[in-house]
């Protein structure tokens, strides 16, 4: 069994430096590499990449039933707001 104090769960979306990024996505794609999220292949140039921690409301909108969500989040927001 996994120790699991030592795990963490990585969320999207993942942020870098554009030029950095750019440069990490042109050299796995020149170099036929896959890699399983942006951090992979900024680390794979050397670069350090940092764990930032957040809510679980931080989600990566990429479908429809994501904007849904989105949607009910802001909604929340400004009635907290209020």
């Amino acid at each position: 069994t996994v120790d699991r104090s030592k795990l963490w769960t990585i969320q999207t979306p993942q942020a870098f430096r554009y030029e950095l990024i750019k440069e990490a996505s042109e050299k796995a794609e020149a170099e036929g590499f896959l890699g399983t999220d942006e951090s992979m292949i900024v680390e794979r140039l050397g670069h350090p990449v940092r764990v930032v921690e957040s809510t679980y409301d931080n989600v990566k909108m990429t479908t429809k039933e994501d904007l849904l969500f989105g949607e009910v989040l802001l909604k929340q927001r400004r009635q907290e707001d209020f």
